[in-house]
C-alpha cells in the first residue's frame, strides 16, 4: 500500500507539472485569432505607408507640372494663365455670364444767341444724344470680345451703327496684346471714352474741331506692348487701320491710297498718399482726301493728375495739347506748266478742366478751351488773327456709379479777322445731362 501511495503521489506531481507547463505555453503562444490580427495589422501600416508615399510623389508631379505651365505663360499681360490646370474652371463655360450693358444719353442745350453761331447738333432742345447697348466677355482663354452698338439722333433723325466690334489676343507673350476689329483709336485721352462717360458734358473745341463731336473710329489693328519697368509702368500702343473716314461717320468712306498709322506712348507713375499721374504722346498720319492726296498729321499730348480716397473725396486734373498740321501736293498750271506748292497748314489748340469731388455724391468742375488756326489770312494775304476760347463751369450728382445728372455753364469768344462781317462773337450756353446705365457697365480707365 506504501508503494502505491508513492506512485500515486509521484504521478500526481508528474501530472500537475504537466498542466503547468502547458498552461506557461499556452499563455506564451499567440492564438491564431491574435496573429491573423496582427497580420492584418501590419499589412495595413504597410498600405498606409505606401499611399502616403504616392500621395507625395503625385504631390512633388503635380508642382512640377505647374512650375511647367507657367513658364509658359511668362511674359504675358494677364493675371490668370491661358494654361488651364486641373482645378482651373474652363473659361468657355463662362461665355453665357457675358457682360451686357445698356447706356442712355440724354442732353438739353440752350444757346442766346438766334440763330446760333456754330453747326454742333443739339440746337436749343432736350435730346436722347445717345443709347448704346453692348456686349464684352471672354471667348475663351485666349480670346475676349467686345460689340457696342449706339443710336443717336441728327436733324430729328435717329441712326443706328455699330460702334466697336472687336475681339482681343490679351495674353500674348512679353506682355503684348493684340486687338483686331472696328474701334475707337486709342490716341489721346478722350477718344476711347465714349461720350456719357466722359467727366464734362460736350467734348473740348479742340476735340471736336480736329477729331469730331464724339470719337475717331475705324476698322484696323492695334498692337500694345507693356514694358517691365519697376518704378514706372510704360505701355506703348501702335496701331493700323484702313484710313477710309476719320472721326464720326454714317459711311464706310472712300478707299484712300495708304492706311492710317498711328502711336500712343503711355505712362503711369503712382506718387503715394493715393496721387497718381498718367501721361502720354500721340502721333498720328492721315489722308483726309483721295483725290488731293494731301497729309495730315496730327500730334497730341495728355496727362491725368488724381487724388483718390475711397471715392467719397477726388481731385481731377486733366489736359490735352493738340497739334495738326497738313501738307498738300504740288500743283502745276495748265497754262504755264508752272510748279507751286501750297502753304501748309497749322492748327492747334488745348484744354485743361478740374474737378473736385467733395462729398460722395457732389462734385464742381471748370475748364477751359484755346483752339487757333494759324493758316488764315486776311485779303492782304497778313496772318488773320483768330482763336476760340470757351470758359465753362460745372456741377455733377453722381446718384451711384451708373448714374448721374449734370448741369453746366458756358461762355465762349469767338475771334476771326479773316472774315468780313462777325469777326468777334460772344456765345452763352446752357447744358443739361442725365446718364444712366443699365448692367455690368466695363470698368473704366484710370
Amino acid at each position: 500500500m506504501k508503494k502505491k501511495s508513492n506512485a500515486f503521489k509521484w504521478a500526481s506531481v508528474i501530472l500537475a507539472l504537466v498542466f503547468l507547463s502547458l498552461v506557461a505555453y499556452a499563455q506564451t503562444r499567440p492564438n491564431e485569432n491574435e496573429q491573423t490580427v496582427s497580420q492584418l495589422s501590419n499589412l495595413s501600416s504597410d498600405k498606409k505607408k505606401k499611399e502616403e508615399s504616392d500621395w507625395e510623389a503625385d504631390l512633388e508631379k503635380e508642382f512640377a507640372e505647374q512650375e511647367a505651365k507657367e513658364k509658359k505663360s511668362e511674359g504675358t499681360r494677364g493675371t490668370t494663365s491661358p494654361v488651364q490646370s486641373q482645378n482651373q474652371i474652363n473659361r468657355s463655360a463662362q461665355n453665357l455670364m457675358m457682360d451686357v450693358a445698356v447706356a442712355i444719353d440724354i442732353v438739353g442745350a440752350w444757346d442766346r444767341n438766334k440763330p446760333r453761331g456754330n453747326s454742333e447738333r443739339i440746337n436749343n432742345k432736350l435730346d436722347v444724344r445717345t443709347a448704346e447697348f453692348g456686349f464684352s466677355g471672354a471667348v475663351d482663354q485666349w480670346l475676349r470680345g467686345y460689340f457696342l452698338a449706339a443710336a443717336h439722333g441728327e436733324d430729328g433723325k435717329y441712326f443706328y451703327e455699330v460702334h466697336e466690334a472687336w475681339v482681343q489676343f490679351p495674353f500674348l507673350p512679353f506682355n503684348t496684346s493684340l486687338k483686331v476689329g472696328q474701334m475707337f483709336l486709342d490716341i489721346g485721352r478722350l477718344n476711347k471714352i465714349h461720350s456719357h462717360d466722359r467727366n464734362f458734358t460736350m467734348a473740348p473745341i479742340v476735340h471736336e474741331k480736329f477729331i469730331g463731336w464724339e470719337s475717331a473710329m475705324d476698322t484696323g489693328t492695334e498692337f500694345s506692348m507693356l514694358f517691365p519697368w519697376k518704378k514706372i509702368t510704360q505701355e506703348l500702343v501702335i496701331g493700323a487701320t484702313n484710313g477710309k473716314k476719320w472721326g464720326h461717320a454714317h459711311t464706310e468712306g472712300e478707299p484712300k491710297n495708304n492706311p492710317m498709322a498711328y502711336f500712343h506712348l503711355k505712362h503711369f507713375y503712382y506718387f503715394g498718399n493715393n496721387w497718381g499721374t498718367q501721361f502720354g504722346f500721340t502721333g498720328l498720319r492721315f489722308e483726309p482726301t483721295r483725290n488731293r492726296r494731301n497729309e495730315r498729321f496730327l500730334y497730341g499730348f495728355d496727362s491725368v493728375l488724381r487724388w483718390n480716397q475711397s471715392n467719397l473725396k477726388e481731385i481731377l486734373i486733366q489736359s490735352e495739347v493738340w497739334y495738326q498740321e497738313e501738307k498738300f501736293p504740288e500743283a502745276t498750271d495748265p497754262t504755264t506748266f508752272v510748279t507751286t506748292k501750297p502753304p501748309t497748314q497749322h492748327k492747334w489748340g488745348y484744354y485743361v478742366f478740374g474737378e473736385y469731388k467733395f462729398h460722395q455724391l457732389w462734385s464742381v468742375g471748370a475748364r477751359y478751351d484755346y483752339v487757333t488756326d494759324k493758316s488764315l489770312t486776311t485779303k492782304d494775304g497778313d496772318p488773320a488773327k483768330n482763336a476760340i476760347e470757351a470758359q465753362s463751369l460745372q456741377m455733377t450728382f453722381h446718384s451711384s456709379e451708373f448714374g448721374k445728372i449734370r448741369g453746366s455753364l458756358e461762355r465762349r469768344y469767338i475771334q476771326d479777322f479773316s472774315k468780313d462781317d462777325f469777326q468777334e462773337v460772344r456765345e452763352y450756353r446752357v447744358y443739361f445731362q442725365t446718364v444712366a446705365i443699365l448692367g455690368s457697365h466695363p470698368a473704366h480707365s484710370y
